[in-house]
């Protein structure tokens, strides 16, 4: 949340900011010299006549809502549609080390090289990509979590996940910026990701099948 506040902050003084050198001047036909006001005092005067109106109280009010209306709500992953045939394919996650990784004695643990990192640490969670929008993928979605056994994880490619945590009391996860379906080559949902022996399979369902 702190860092949620410091956003809050960082867009009340923009708007502040906007506001205090909006102001119209007028036009100025002579000129004369004049001295430099105290720009902190011009902006502490600004600000307490906001605050004293109630201004002040509504920008915030405002930027805390569109913030949390952000957070609620993230942006749909672009690229990302329901899926209207059934495939297949697998992924490797390679690890590369570009020099020796030594113990901090001088003892080597890993030689530089390429490695896969299913060999040194299973990949033991079930993942679901889903519209969180589609009640259908939803439904099926929290069937597959009850029935699987194993840890499953199911994100969102659209949709609020915390209205989602709220009314099926289920942890719903958001795929940020498409980290994982980028990597994993994920283009339409839902969209299953388990591990197959040194690789992770990629399935992605047709929606006539769920």
């Amino acid at each position: 949340m702190k860092s949620i506040r410091h956003k809050y902050i960082y867009i009340s003084l923009v708007l502040l900011m906007n506001t205090v050198f909006a102001d119209n001047l007028g036009v100025v036909g002579k000129t004369y010299p004049i001295s430099e006001p105290d720009m902190i005092e011009w902006i502490k005067a600004k600000a307490a006549a906001l605050m004293k109106s109630g201004e002040w109280q509504k920008i915030q009010n405002k930027a805390i809502d569109n913030a949390k209306q952000q957070i609620n709500h993230p942006k749909a992953i672009a690229g990302i549609s329901d899926a209207t045939v059934t495939k297949t394919w697998y992924y490797t996650p390679i690890v590369t080390l570009n020099e020796n990784l030594t113990d901090g004695r001088g003892h080597v643990i890993a030689k530089a090289g390429k490695y896969n990192a299913l060999r040194y640490k299973p990949f033991d969670t079930q993942m679901i990509f889903i519209n969180g929008n589609n009640q259908k993928q939803v439904d099926w979605a929290l069937a597959k979590n009850n029935e699987s056994g194993v840890k499953t994880k199911i994100i969102l490619t659209q949709g609020s996940f915390m209205d989602l945590d709220k009314k099926y009391k289920v942890w719903f996860y958001y795929d940020q910026n498409g980290k994982y379906t980028q990597k994993l080559n994920i283009k339409h949902v839902p969209a299953t990701v388990t591990q197959a022996g040194d690789q992770l399979k990629i399935t992605e369902i047709s929606n006539t099948e769920i």
